[in-house]
């Protein structure tokens, strides 16, 4: 998700695939008028480097300790005007912003590094962005207009100005409707301190179908613990964990297809998306691994080690979806490292043929290393390894299909 303001200085909300997670969450947008320019300022400061351009925008990483005014000028470092803070992207403590160029400039003229630069009476402390400290037990809370939920105060104030249905001139004029209006409702929803059953009135069809997909992955884990109290002969439980794990797959494609086919986008979804696919691919994955017999004390650090790597990229991917390139549908070009549910199909892949050919417990292919010390492991294990590495990695790229 990027916090947006729009040509009248409102913030507002813009989701893009599954509503992944930015900068503007929490504070809301810089309320004002435009005034007229009458040129660049006398003195201008750095703002940020060039990153990437995408969709015909700039894609920039803020140097500078404050956040910039939305529809801001960006100027090179001679003053020129080559276009708008658009968009403010990334965590508190790694902002991004985009730049919309002006008619004539071309977003990929410029090369990675490029600095940009804008007025200092554009730019806002980033104290107005940090959450306000709560207050002590038993005072008494007295809610004002900027302390409220953004979605709630940006959505009160529009419904004030079509009542109002003029400016302080007279003139009439048409509000600025949301960017998405789903988005803004969810975020109402989630915001409110009361009601029954907020929490699901607020999650819609696309985050339903992610829960789903959370709900294999601990149905795989608990048939993973079932095996490992039953007999062992019976490899019924084993290969309902193995199937369970295909089935959470199904569910974690299904979501992105249902919110782009219902075009709507949620808060909540990227987050739910990364939880799930956890427990599905990571956790599952180590728990039928250690069901099928890698159980000795390195082969579980392997097993552990592969979660860790699958929890990081899951949380990398949360923060840095924002900046990467995107086609004209909002949908990332490509994956930094392999995917988690690519990862789960190659272990997975392993398993059930071992699985298959009775090859599990004592008779795992190529036995173990250093077998009757306390450096005992599988070095078939180390699939679960490598797949690690993979996932973490920065250099690779997946396409996404």
């Amino acid at each position: 998700m990027a916090f947006r303001g729009d040509a009248r200085g409102r913030g507002g909300f813009r989701g893009g695939d599954r509503g992944r997670g930015s900068f503007g969450g929490r504070g809301g947008g810089r309320g004002g008028f435009q005034q007229q320019s009458f040129g660049p300022p006398a003195q201008v400061f750095e703002m940020g480097t060039f990153v990437h351009a995408t969709e015909g925008e700039m894609v920039c990483e803020s140097v500078n300790a404050k956040i910039p005014y939305f529809n801001a000028p960006i100027y090179l470092e001679n003053k020129t005007t080559i276009g708008k803070v658009d968009e403010i992207l990334g965590p508190i403590n790694q902002v991004y912003f985009t730049i919309k160029p002006q008619e004539g400039i071309q977003a990929t003229s410029f090369k990675k590094g490029d600095k940009f630069y804008i007025g200092g009476d554009k730019l806002l402390p980033l104290e107005k962005f940090l959450p306000k400290p709560k207050p002590p037990p038993g005072a008494s809370k007295v809610r004002k207009a900027a302390d409220l939920p953004f979605a709630f105060y940006h959505s009160s104030t529009e419904a004030m100005s079509r009542r109002a249905g003029s400016t302080n001139g007279g003139e009439k004029q048409t509000p600025a409707q949301p960017k998405d209006n789903a988005q803004s409702k969810q975020a109402m929803l989630l915001s409110q301190d009361a009601g029954h059953f907020s929490l699901i009135r607020a999650l819609h069809l696309a985050d339903l179908i992610t829960e789903l997909n959370g709900f294999c992955g601990f149905m795989s884990i608990l048939s993973s613990m079932r095996y490992c109290l039953a007999d062992p002969s019976d490899l019924t439980n084993l290969w309902l964990a193995f199937g369970l794990m295909p089935f959470g797959l199904f569910f974690d494609f299904l979501d992105g297809k249902v919110a782009r086919w219902r075009e709507k986008s949620s808060l909540m979804g990227q987050e739910l998306d990364s939880l799930a696919d956890l427990v599905t691919f990571g956790v599952a994955a180590a728990a039928a691994g250690f069901a099928m017999g890698f159980r000795t004390n390195v082969d579980q650090l392997f097993l552990g080690f592969y979660v860790l790597c699958g929890l990081t990229r899951l949380a990398r991917f949360n923060v840095t979806v924002a900046m990467l390139p995107k086609d004209k549908s909002g949908k990332s070009k490509y994956f930094e490292g392999t995917p988690i549910p690519f990862a789960c199909l190659i272990s997975l892949t392993m398993m059930t043929t071992c699985a298959w050919f009775g090859w599990i417990h004592e008779d795992i292919p190529l036995g173990t290393i250093l077998s009757g010390t306390e450096l005992e492991f599988h070095p078939i294990v180390a699939i679960f390894l490598i797949n690690g590495v993979l996932m973490t990695s920065r250099t690779i790229h997946v396409p996404k299909p």
